[in-house]
């Protein structure tokens, strides 16, 4: 799902396997090739995993001019070159938080300090309290007295802090542990080190898993990635045949001819912004203006000329075979309309934004009707358990209770109730925009209740036990659409 970037020189397909299961890892395995891919693509990836030792390299005339600028030879300047290259992510910009090293060149104590912090932090006793018995084996009575004090005080960043001094005491001479050495340059600076996972620990590859599946949990990260494989398959997409591009279809005619042009380079352009749109950010930055910002852009496309009802009429108002092209265009155009004249659909979260980003694309694109890679990775956004199968009975309830409650905000806003539901949820928008009276709704929910009621003429599509693309996204929403 997420890609992760992997520097290692004594690369193996069995060690891939080993370490990364089948996660998506690009790998890099010198130090020229990782320097090239960072200062090249960085965008591209999520993660970074980086060795320190990178000296079966080969001594390139880049690494002769780094050592020669370091003043140190080229082989010491390879044994250390990861150091380089995590200097060079951090001025790129690229979250600290989403680099670690794995190497053998850090204290097996001190990777296990890292985690015992990690395991406090997320409140798991039972192993910072294995973790705890492990590093404390061994300490003398006066040492393990004095961890006792930090505890009993619930001083954990204290105690940590202890160990580590109490550990680099100890390797204070050994050559061997660079990781160390820079975490201690790092921490005389007042900044926080990298994190680090020993190689030689047993639970190493435990710790690893742990570390990428808490970041595979981040919905901003698996949200990025999944636009990003989007827009890079639909790019291929067209490439292929430019009859892909559905979009045309929704642009009004007059006197026979478009009134609008949209070239494919347009196209192109358009994938291509959206893709670069959402920045890697750090963990305590606030997304929100990235996905009013990108949201905007998507919807962007969707003006004056290019409307759902354009795609019905060249159908000869026939819905039979486009009623989820129309849906999805209609839900676009009007979140168009709400995201430019008022703040509607705010707060924005990153569900929503993958909810809006599928449909966009299926209306836009000419796709099969089986759900695409990217649209897995999105259809997690909304929902990581969705369920294994619908009622239809249930939906058709939950259809009418949501069709009576939009009839009853209307009699109760005095506006006319014969029009569809797309009209009727619109024009509840128009009467409460700008009035600082008005009741709250939900739009967000306006938006998914807008699909299932478009789509109920055939609920034995959106209810199937089918991999297709309608009842996998129809699962995924259910949860969010009805109590």
């Amino acid at each position: 799902m997420l890609k992760i970037l992997w520097v290692e020189d004594e690369y193996s397909e069995q060690k891939q396997v080993s370490w990364f299961n089948n996660r998506s890892v690009c790998v890099k395995t010198s130090f020229d090739e990782a320097e090239n891919a960072i200062n090249h693509c960085l965008t591209q990836f999520d993660l970074i995993v980086l060795d320190i030792n990178l000296e079966n390299s080969e001594h390139t005339d880049r690494v002769k001019a780094l050592a020669k600028q370091s003043n140190i030879a080229e082989q010491d300047f390879l044994q250390e070159s990861g150091m380089n290259l995590f200097l060079n992510l951090l001025e790129h910009g690229f979250p600290k938080e989403q680099i670690i090293f794995l190497t053998a060149n850090a204290d097996i104590n001190i990777s296990r300090i890292d985690e015992l912090r990690e395991a406090y932090s997320e409140g798991n006793d039972d192993v910072s309290d294995e973790i705890l018995g492990t590093i404390t084996n061994g300490l003398s009575e006066e040492t393990l007295k004095k961890c006792s004090e930090f505890i009993e005080a619930e001083d954990i960043d204290g105690f940590c802090q202890y160990l580590e001094n109490y550990f680099n005491d100890l390797n204070d001479g050994v050559t061997n542990n660079t990781y160390n050495r820079f975490c201690e340059a790092y921490r005389r600076c007042r900044i926080e080190p990298p994190k680090a996972i020993n190689k030689s620990l047993n639970e190493a590859k435990q710790h690893l898993n742990h570390w990428l599946e808490n970041h595979e949990r981040n919905d901003y990260l698996v949200l990025r990635r999944g636009i990003v494989e989007g827009c890079e398959f639909l790019k291929s997409h067209i490439e292929k045949d430019d009859d892909n591009i559905k979009f045309r279809d929704f642009i009004k005619m007059e006197n026979k001819q478009p009134t609008i042009e949209i070239p494919t380079a347009d196209i192109r352009n358009y994938l291509d912004t959206l893709a670069q749109f959402l920045p890697l950010l750090k963990q305590s930055d606030d997304p929100t203006i990235f996905y009013r910002l990108f949201l905007r852009t998507l919807v962007h496309e969707w003006e004056e000329n290019v409307e759902a009802k354009w795609l019905k009429e060249k159908h000869g108002n026939d819905l039979s075979k486009i009623r989820d092209i129309y849906t999805f265009g209609w839900l676009m155009k009007m979140t168009r309309n709400w995201v430019s004249h008022a703040n509607l659909l705010e707060p924005l979260k990153p569900w929503l934004i993958a909810f809006l980003f599928i449909v966009n694309m299926r209306a836009m694109f000419k796709l099969p009707k089986a759900i695409q890679p990217y649209e897995k990775i999105l259809l997690r956004c909304i929902s990581p358990s969705p369920p294994n199968s619908i009622i239809p009975k249930e939906l058709d309830n939950y259809i009418t209770d949501v069709e009576k409650d939009i009839d009853g905000i209307l009699t109760g806003l005095k506006i006319d109730q014969k029009c569809h539901f797309g009209e009727k949820i619109n024009a509840i928008y128009r009467q409460n925009t700008g009035n600082p009276d008005a009741e709250p709704h939900d739009y967000q929910k306006f938006l998914l209740h807008y699909f299932w009621v478009n789509q109920k003429s055939d609920l034995r599509n959106l209810t199937a036990t089918s991999e297709d693309f309608l009842p996998t996204l129809a699962r995924h929403i259910y949860n969010r659409s009805f109590p």
